[in-house]
């Protein structure tokens, strides 16, 4: 077996143990707890787990023959499609059925990840619909366990109940973009020695990044209450100092808390988006990093937000295990 597949396969191992022994005490009435800030419950979760290898495996027999290239990504649409489908049908099914489903489709993948060579492994695989999408990145597979058994943990907690939130029509786009997820697949994904490393960032660690993102929503927030509550504009604090003074006090903050954090702040974020009004979306506002004056609309600002996501994201994504991993990224 290649070195960097063994790796990957170990990973994947200790990933689905996690998850195993995080579901284990569960009870009937437990599958049907919400998982926080989302609508699944834990049973959804579990069908969406047990189809995950499935997609993967067929991604991995096509790899076997050659395949990649040319296939076209699959957009954001597609893999909500898909993951409507396979709660639908896991709905049919008992946590148990779902738990024996999912070992038996991860046995099929790890026997075809049994089969790649160095020439499967230089192919590009476009099932991820992004920038990177490299197989030796995609096959790293065990954050998905870990992400989901986090949810779990995080339901266990907390009782939740789903909210029904509805946008306008003009900020739609930023609402896909400001989904949690793609940021998630990078965190769970990191090698965890690596954050208390230095990142690529001068002067901040890993853990500091993610630190930022965890609280990066705060100063939107604070324009979207100010506008809501009061209908003006409020003025622009000293990012810098607030992002230092939230950085001091997260100091001791474990990836965990801070994975947390993002998801509830994101979350927040998403609520006080889904009462803006036309009225307020058209307000006027200039933006503090531009040569003044300037004038932009609450629009613009909302749709621009989701790419400081996509910047520190980047910034994280060295000390992802595909990169730090024996014979890493090429």
């Amino acid at each position: 077996m290649e070195p960097y597949v063994h790796d990957a396969i170990l990973d994947m191992h200790a990933a689905r143990d996690e998850f195993l022994a995080t579901v284990a005490p569960l009870t009937p009435a437990d599958w049907l707890r919400y998982v926080p800030f989302g609508a699944d419950t834990l049973h959804n979760l579990l069908a969406h787990l047990a189809a995950a290898d499935h997609a993967w495996a067929l991604a991995a027999q096509g790899l076997l023959k050659g395949e990649g290239q040319d296939r076209p990504p699959i957009s954001p649409l597609e893999a909500a499609a898909v993951r409507k489908r396979a709660i639908a049908r896991g709905r049919t099914q008992t946590a148990p059925q779902l738990l024996e489903e999912m070992q038996r489709r991860r046995r099929l993948l790890l026997a075809l990840y049994d089969l790649l060579e160095p020439r499967h492994l230089a192919i590009a695989l476009r099932s991820y619909g992004e920038r990177h999408n490299s197989v030796r990145e995609r096959m790293w597979v065990g954050y998905h366990d870990r992400l989901h058994a986090a949810d779990v943990r995080r339901a266990l907690r907390m009782t939740w109940h789903p909210q029904r939130l509805t946008y306008l029509a003009e900020v739609t786009p930023a609402i896909a973009s400001l989904s949690p997820d793609a940021t998630l697949y990078v965190v769970y994904n990191i090698d965890p020695v690596y954050w208390e490393r230095p990142s690529a960032l001068p002067g901040w660690t890993y853990r500091q990044l993610l630190m930022h993102i965890a609280t990066g929503d705060w100063v939107l927030q604070m324009h979207l209450l100010h506008l809501i509550e009061d209908g003006t504009i409020a003025e622009w604090p000293d990012v810098s100092a607030g992002n230092a003074e939230r950085l001091a006090e997260r100091a001791h903050s474990t990836h965990h808390a801070l994975t947390e954090e993002f998801l509830s702040m994101r979350h927040e974020t998403l609520r006080l988006i889904s009462q803006l009004t036309p009225e307020h979306l058209e307000r006027p506002i200039e933006f503090w990093w531009e040569t003044q004056p300037n004038q932009h609309t609450v629009l613009e600002y909302v749709l621009g937000f989701p790419s400081h996501d996509l910047t520190h994201r980047e910034q994280l994504r060295p000390a992802m295990k595909y990169q730090t991993a024996r014979a890493g990224a090429v």
